[in-house]
């Protein structure tokens, strides 16, 4: 009796980081690994919780077999375009490939709902270091059947190549770029002389919202373009279909 009163107080005491490592491990395994948990019970970082509890294998991720799985992600920013770059781009480095949303909400903060099937739940430590690549905090995970993460994208940004003031040369199999304009007023674009290029370029301001279209119906080899001041990301790629320039381009920064 003694003994379960002193853990009812202690738990009492931590209670603030207990709810949180309670929903994501159970009521069981909680009661059961208390004296394992009580060092991070205080802990008010989630990635060091997360950390902690999956290094002494305290959250189960994997199924016995294949399984649908419906993720949830709450932005607090409402920023869907943006934000949904960066949460698929995160998915995609992770190696999740094959998954569609089945509900989208966008009443006082974004939301998106996704499908997929696999052999485990999403490895929360790793979403959240490969989110935060792109400026997005985690700041909150809970789980009933799956798992809703809660993601402060304020800082929010894409990871591109940027641009220089000398010719770099970069090559991507699906024949779409992403470039950092990098504060330059021009941007010069090269092809290959083996190709034959029908630019499509899109200029996006930082929450992805598009400010200009350039589509050309005959081939180019260099292009020479204004950048629009609040261009925060230009996207490059084909008229008609990236075989037109398989071999890749050239970008080059004008002041």
């Amino acid at each position: 009796m003694k003994k379960l009163l002193i853990l009812l107080i202690s738990i009492f005491l931590y209670a603030d980081n207990s709810a949180f490592i309670k929903n994501l491990i159970g009521k069981d395994k909680f009661q059961t690994y208390y004296e394992l948990i009580k060092p991070i019970l205080n802990e008010n970082n989630i990635t060091s919780t997360i950390k902690y509890l999956q290094d002494n294998g305290l959250i189960e991720l994997f199924f016995d077999k294949p399984t649908t799985i419906h993720p949830t992600f709450i932005f607090k920013n409402n920023n869907p375009i943006l934000e949904t770059k960066i949460l698929y781009k995160t998915l995609n480095y992770m190696g999740y490939y094959y998954f569609y949303p089945t509900h989208i909400s966008k009443k006082e903060t974004y939301s998106i709902t996704l499908e997929m099937k696999s052999t485990h739940y999403i490895d929360p430590l790793l979403f959240i270091n490969t989110i935060s690549q792109n400026g997005c905090n985690v700041v909150d995970i809970s789980k009933s059947k799956n798992y809703t993460y809660k993601i402060d994208c304020e800082n929010a940004y894409l990871n591109t190549i940027k641009v220089v003031d000398k010719n770099v040369k970069i090559l991507n199999a699906k024949g779409i770029y992403f470039i950092n304009p990098n504060g330059y007023k021009k941007i010069k674009i090269s092809t290959s002389k083996f190709d034959k290029w029908y630019p499509y370029i899109v200029f996006f301001d930082k929450n992805l919202n598009i400010l200009n279209i350039i589509s050309k119906q005959n081939h180019q080899k260099n292009i020479i373009l204004n950048i629009p001041s609040e261009c925060k990301y230009i996207k490059i790629s084909d008229t008609f279909t990236k075989e037109n320039f398989k071999r890749g381009i050239q970008i080059k920064g004008i002041k």
